[in-house]
């Protein structure tokens, strides 16, 4: 470590001591001004011989407020007799990562083991000099010294502390005046036991010591993590830049070495939602502002004991578990109040422990619910056989997140119009929430489920009618963490997604329901959403799938032809062809269907979807098809010959037919526009369809 001697003022020089064997030396506590000395700085003061051009550096060091304050300390260390003092601003090599790290985690044990520690108010306007210290309370209690993060370590780790104001003026001592001790106990909230020397900081519980820090800041958010290690003896690298990961890290070393409880017993600020997953541990000393001042039981001795991990699934303890009831008395299921293993006493036999709220999210793994909330209840006796509660290990991520199945849409979904092998084919057209879709697995990556609204939104496309669909999913959660899907469909209004899922998420607050159980839209809406939807003409299905062993959630849009209404849909014409003619400029979509019931016996049809839904049926009867039925929307006059004709298509070679009608027909619009046209339908799977001629391909 470095120190600097005493005995020339004016230079102020830095010597390298070994640890093992340091002389005397006092050390200084204050706050961090924005005239500091450095270590380099120091360093220049410290050269034999100053040349002219670094005499003018020289000057300006030691017009620097930091250097008079460190002078000053010097001077009183060289009174007292110490030929060494220690300072943080101008001992530590900032520029080495390496040195800054070994001074930060071995800093309480340097305050430690000085034999004086000079705090320098510098807020302080007036010294008192009485040494029973009677006005201390009135004049340091709003002192910035006391709101600091590092200044914490310094009052606690050295033997005496000295207050100074800002004229160096005597203010009191931690060791020689009860008085100071009692203002300081009453300042900060320590123990004044600790102050005394009576009780080690070690002796206090978890809970309580980072109740000391709660109130406390530092000018990086890390340094709030690293100010503490000395006061729970933890060692730790620094890593600037993780923010609050590293309070985080600090509680999982803590855990390395205690098995005290209260570390769990934290409040985080109070929001609006019960919804919010918390891991275990805090994410800042704030947290701990409230904790009552509960002792840590002793360990049990029974099986079931609660020894803990860190693990790649989160902190590993057994917790013994409570069943959780509402406000209500309704026990709530999969939740549980978790019992910590600390307790404050009120008589011989009157005690209360600390319960937080913990969620089971799917198997073993859980979450803290309710995070801002520590109920206290009636110690139990930890004994399973009482049949009131029971241990169990469970595991906690620091971030839990619920094991919520994705939704992957059918690859037949997400092709381009014009990639489309059928004309009555669906693609998507937009998902919401967009950050959380993958295209090209074509998944909907979920985070977690809302109570009161949907997951998902998906928007269908079917080119052959023009129309489109907004499908709303949603999940809501089942004992054991599983859970199950439900969804709403409507029309899409053509309006951007965000403004449909603000839609059906404020349809589902309307109607007072919850996203459990979703019911049918009043009548009165404009575009009303359904659960069960019965004249959509895009169906969309929703099946669960596992994928190597994980579950999914499976979605499909299909063109249901059968609930297609004449004033929408009709007939659509086939590609362009010398035999079409069209006599309106009026242009309208139309589909034509069929539904073959015989093809010469039993003639196998295996490319045929067994989801095409039959029309309306014309029975056409010839001698070589008896019993051909063609389902078109409006009946038209049919006027031509039909004729079917086997083809070897298959791997097998097994007949798959063929069939074609090259008949004219006409009929009237409802807008009395006569339309006429001369078409073909051709029936082959795509396979075959792309090895012949398409002209006439429907």
């Amino acid at each position: 470590m470095w120190l600097i001697k005493t005995d020339r003022l004016d230079k102020l020089e830095l010597e390298e001591v070994s640890e093992d064997i340091p002389p005397r030396y006092a050390i200084l506590s204050h706050t961090w001004g924005k005239e500091e000395v450095t270590f380099q700085e120091i360093q220049t003061l410290s050269r034999r011989q100053w040349s002219r051009a670094v005499s003018p550096k020289v000057s300006a060091i030691q017009a620097k407020k930091g250097f008079v304050k460190i002078r000053k300390a010097a001077a009183l260390a060289a009174e007292h007799g110490y030929s060494h003092i220690w300072v943080d601003t101008c001992c530590i090599d900032k520029t080495s990562s390496a040195q800054l790290s070994e001074a930060i985690n071995s800093m309480f044990r340097w305050y430690k083991q000085a034999s004086i520690c000079y705090a320098y108010m510098e807020d302080v306007k007036h010294g008192y000099h009485d040494k029973k210290g009677g006005l201390f309370h009135l004049l340091c209690q709003h002192s910035r010294w006391f709101t600091r993060g590092w200044t914490l370590q310094e009052l606690i780790a050295p033997e005496d502390v000295i207050f100074y104001g800002e004229d160096w003026g005597y203010l009191g001592s931690k060791a020689h005046d009860e008085d100071v001790r009692i203002s300081l106990a009453e300042i900060t909230g320590i123990d004044v036991r600790v102050l005394e020397g009576i009780i080690q900081p070690s002796e206090v519980s978890i809970a309580v010591r980072m109740k000391w820090a709660s109130q406390r800041k530092t000018t990086r958010l890390e340094d709030m993590a690293y100010c503490l290690m000395g006061l729970f003896d933890v060692n730790m690298p620094l890593l600037y830049g993780e923010g609050t990961k590293a309070f985080i890290r600090l509680q999982e070393e803590i855990l390395k070495g205690s098995n005290d409880h209260s570390i769990f017993a934290w409040e985080a600020p109070a929001d609006d939602s019960d919804e919010a997953l918390s891991g275990l541990l805090a994410e800042s000393p704030h947290h701990f502002t409230d904790v009552r001042n509960c002792r840590p039981m002793p360990p049990l001795v029974s099986p079931g004991g609660t020894a803990w991990g860190m693990t790649s699934q989160g902190l590993r303890l057994a917790l013994f578990l409570l069943p959780y009831w509402d406000l209500t008395g309704r026990e709530i299921p999969d939740e549980y109040n978790a019992m910590l293993e600390c307790a404050i006493r009120f008589g011989d036999e009157a005690y209360q422990s600390p319960a937080i709220r913990i969620r089971r999210l799917y198997g073993d793994q859980f979450a803290r619910v309710d995070p801002h909330t520590v109920r206290w209840m009636a110690t139990p006796s930890f004994d399973p056989s009482d049949n009131l509660g029971s241990y169990e290990i469970v595991f906690v991520k620091q971030k839990p997140a619920y094991a919520v199945p994705d939704f992957m849409v059918s690859y037949s979904n997400i092709l381009e119009p014009s990639a489309l092998p059928f004309r009555r084919s669906c693609y998507i057209t937009g998902v919401w929430p967009e950050q959380y879709w993958d295209k090209d697995a074509a998944t909907l990556r979920m985070t977690r489920p809302h109570s009161d609204r949907i997951t998902g939104l998906f928007r269908f496309h079917a080119p052959s009618i023009s129309a489109s669909t907004d499908f709303a999913v949603g999940l809501s959660r089942k004992p054991g963490g599983s859970f199950a899907v439900w969804h709403l469909q409507r029309p899409s209004t053509g309006e951007p997604l965000y403004q449909t899922a603000s839609s059906v998420n404020g349809y589902l607050a309307s109607m007072g329901q919850n996203s459990q159980k979703p019911t049918e839209s009043p009548d009165w809406l404009l575009h009303p959403w359904e659960k069960k939807p019965e004249n959509q003409n895009i169906k969309v299905r929703v099946e669960e799938n596992k994928v190597s062993g994980r579950l999914y959630y499976f979605v499909k849009a299909s063109l249901e032809v059968g609930k297609h209404s004449s004033n929408q849909y009709t007939i659509s014409s086939p590609s362009p062809n010398d035999n079409y003619t069209h006599y309106t400029d009026y242009d309208r979509r139309y589909i034509l269907s069929f539904a073959p019931s015989a093809l010469g016996g039993n003639t196998p049809i295996p490319w045929l979807d067994e989801d095409i839904p039959k029309l309306p049926e014309i029975k056409i009867d010839t001698p070589i098809l008896p019993k051909l039925n063609a389902g078109i929307p409006m009946l038209p006059e049919l006027d031509g010959d039909v004729s079917i004709r086997p083809k070897l298509a298959d791997s097998e070679n097994r007949p798959i037919p063929t069939f074609e009608w090259p008949y004219t027909f006409a009929f009237k619009s409802f807008h009395e526009m006569p339309c006429n046209f001369t078409l073909g339908i051709w029936g082959p799977p795509p396979s075959v369809i792309e090895s012949m001629d398409q002209r006439d391909v429907a």
